[in-house]
């Protein structure tokens, strides 16, 4: 683990918002936790943590250097801003993937019907390896209600697509570890699988940060 000491390690945690118009949006339950699960172990471990958050349901720690964001693209821009400057990007951040073609000024009347067009959000993982090649990138899949096969193809899909080190993946169809819950059940998966079960995210984050070390030394 000491190789994770010294490291400049940026963390994107939370779900982004979309607004539809002045007071309403699109959003996810993305909670924050496994992102600042993850940030504390590297924390502990003596890396140097900064966090790009959006909506999330934890208190973070004055300890980091936080930057808040809240759509989709001030979380891109602000990313695509620093990345350059770190030696890991774990985005645990649920992105949306959709926004609001035209975002109403005023508050939409209730009584009205609506009809919303909506167009792809920029993909910001698929650009870190392009801004920074030598950057060592997470990612995280949130798969639901597929099978273990399915959820190992989608992860080397982003891989393939987007250059990804390391990515790992869950299930949020189960009740013991969706959104928002303090247990996990994980796949980490690169060339091999290794899976992980069920357990406090401070101990999934631990297994994580353990791989990501190994991975990371095998580079030296």
């Amino acid at each position: 683990m000491i190789i994770i000491r010294g490291k400049k390690v940026l963390i994107s945690l939370g779900g982004t918002f979309e607004p539809i118009d002045s007071v309403r949006g699109i959003t996810n339950k993305s909670s924050g936790k496994m992102g600042l699960a993850l940030a504390k172990q590297a924390y502990i471990l003596g890396a140097d943590v900064t966090l790009v958050v959006a909506n999330v349901s934890v208190e973070i720690s004055q300890l980091f250097n936080v930057i808040h964001v809240e759509t989709s693209k001030q979380m891109a821009e602000v990313i695509f801003d620093i990345v350059e400057d770190y030696d890991i990007f774990i985005s645990t951040a649920a992105v949306s993937d959709f926004e609001v073609v035209e975002r109403k000024s005023e508050k939409i009347d209730s009584d009205s019907s609506l009809a919303i067009s909506l167009k792809p959000t920029v993909k910001i993982i698929r650009q870190i390896k392009r801004i920074n090649p030598s950057i060592f990138l997470v990612g995280f899949k949130a798969e639901f209600n597929i099978s273990h096969d399915e959820i190992i193809y989608c992860a080397r899909k982003q891989i393939n697509d987007a250059g990804t080190d390391l990515v790992v993946a869950n299930d949020v169809s189960r009740e013991d570890c969706n959104f928002g819950s303090d247990k996990n059940e994980v796949l980490i998966i690169d060339s091999d699988v290794l899976s992980v079960p069920l357990a406090s995210k401070d101990e999934i984050a631990k297994t994580i940060v353990n791989v990501i070390s190994e991975k990371l030394s095998c580079r030296c």
